[in-house]
């Protein structure tokens, strides 16, 4: 079941990045809960809970029309789990806005599940650049 990130989920969610953070260059739990309890108040995050538990996590900013975060616990992994995520914050969006993403560069060992998983939800690479020191890449994708 996908739905909104409430204040309530925060532990459900530290647990899971305890699982995931060496997967996201330059994370810092500080600034994730901060990014996190400002998307809860905007309503800019959902999660997906399957067997009982956090599955996933995304969360988006309508103003930047960006994904600012994405994370699927491992044991949940090729399962759907990113691309209905994904989805849901797609149809937040208007027909004819375009939807961006920024994640590891191509052909980076770290970023090989998240392409598979954006370009399986239509997103097609764009220009490289550089966050927290880290070669990233920006996906983009035009809402249908």
């Amino acid at each position: 079941m996908i739905r909104f990130v409430e204040q309530g989920d925060m532990g459900q969610v530290l647990s899971m990045m305890e699982e995931v953070k060496a997967d996201f260059a330059g994370y810092q739990e500080a600034e994730f809960l901060e990014a996190l309890e400002n998307a809860i108040r905007n309503k800019e995050a959902f999660l997906e809970e399957k067997q009982g538990k956090l599955a996933g996590i995304i969360s988006f900013s309508y103003e930047e029309k960006e994904i600012t975060f994405l994370a699927v616990r491992p044991e949940f992994r090729q399962c759907g789990i990113g691309r209905e995520l994904v989805a849901r914050v797609k149809s937040c969006f208007p027909s004819g806005a375009e939807l961006s993403v920024i994640t590891f560069r191509a052909g980076d060992e770290k970023g090989i599940a998240a392409h598979r998983c954006y370009h399986a939800c239509g997103f097609e690479a764009g220009e490289e650049l550089t966050v927290f020191d880290y070669p990233c890449q920006r996906m983009k994708v035009m809402i249908p």
